[in-house]
């Protein structure tokens, strides 16, 4: 009955550490469709601003009503200044979204549109990068936290 349950135990062990590498991973594609979202989201913006003159809360108003960009431009959001980047995003990023999307409050509309679009630009490069990351993660982290449960369970046992 003790080998059972050590051997059950060590199954468990090396199951968890897998789950928990899937999990890892999971998390990083998260971020990455987070960020393609968002990349969408100043694309599109962008695509709007160029066809029809609408004013920032217009503008803002036709993108929440999109079932895509709900997460990323909540209903009621006024400006393009309250428009919050994703967390996965680096802090110099985020920045620069910030300052960027201000700055095209008061723009002439074309100028508005290129920056959108150089920020769309910098969010999808962003998000290629976090879906190679994420690719590499799927076939390594979960390898990683089985191999960290064999490792437990030797040391268990």
């Amino acid at each position: 009955m003790t080998v059972f349950l050590r051997t059950a135990g060590a199954l468990l062990l090396i199951l968890a550490g897998a789950g928990g590498g899937f999990a890892a991973a999971a998390r990083i594609g998260t971020q990455q469709r987070q960020c393609h979202t968002f990349a969408r989201l100043l694309a599109y913006l962008a695509e709007l601003l160029e066809a029809q003159a609408l004013a920032g809360p217009e503008l803002l108003a036709r993108a929440a009503r999109c079932p895509a960009f709900s997460a990323c431009c909540p209903a009621g959001t006024a400006a393009l200044s309250a428009l919050r980047p994703p967390d996965c995003l680096p802090d110099a990023l985020c920045r620069e979204i910030a300052e960027t999307l201000a700055a095209a409050e008061e723009s002439p509309r074309l100028t508005a549109c290129a920056a959108l679009r150089r920020l769309a630009a910098l969010c999808e490069a962003e998000a290629d990068e976090l879906a190679a990351r994420a690719h590499d993660a799927r076939r390594l982290w979960p390898r990683l936290g089985g191999c960290l449960g064999v490792l437990a369970a030797i040391l268990l046992w």
